[in-house]
């Protein structure tokens, strides 16, 4: 059986790991590739509760951070962005080389809307309610590597 479990933000890592191990789980950790993501996978590492073989890094190319929403197709959420929090996602300010929550909270900025991590959290929520929507062809042909990666490592796992 596959399960998907959250964690609630990198910090948490360590924690479910212990748990998941515990109830004699195989675990394998997405995680986004920004200093909290590779602090958390160190201190999970450190405390040999994750291998690297077990980890995968949400990476970009040409990106230092990045996290899993910037793999998604910006066409399959922008317009329910814009309808919910009357923000244009196809500025200047959302399109650079930071990883994706910089860039959102830079359009609200920029177009002078409220900005709070409780937002974020809402925006996050209407990303992956339109991922559910329109499943095909959400990945960014440009930026989908690591997700191909974690799939090919939870398929070995799996037959394994």
């Amino acid at each position: 059986m596959l399960v998907i479990e959250p964690i609630g933000g990198a910090g948490n890592l360590p924690y479910k790991l212990s748990l998941l191990k515990n109830s004699l789980c195989l675990t394998h950790a997405l995680l986004d590739n920004d200093e909290s993501g590779r602090k958390a996978f160190q201190k999970a590492q450190d405390d040999s509760l994750l291998t690297i073989a077990a980890c995968t890094m949400v990476t970009c190319k040409g990106m230092i951070d990045s996290e899993f929403e910037d793999c998604i197709e910006v066409g399959i959420y922008e317009g329910a962005v814009q309808e919910k929090f009357g923000v244009r996602l196809d500025g200047r300010s959302f399109r650079s080389s930071k990883k994706w929550s910089e860039r959102v909270k830079s359009a609200f900025m920029d177009q002078g809307k409220p900005w709070s991590e409780n937002i974020l959290k809402s925006i996050k929520s209407v990303v992956s309610e339109e991922v559910v929507k329109k499943p095909h062809g959400c990945l960014s042909q440009h930026k989908r590597n690591s997700i191909d990666a974690l799939v090919e490592a939870l398929e070995k796992k799996i037959r394994s």
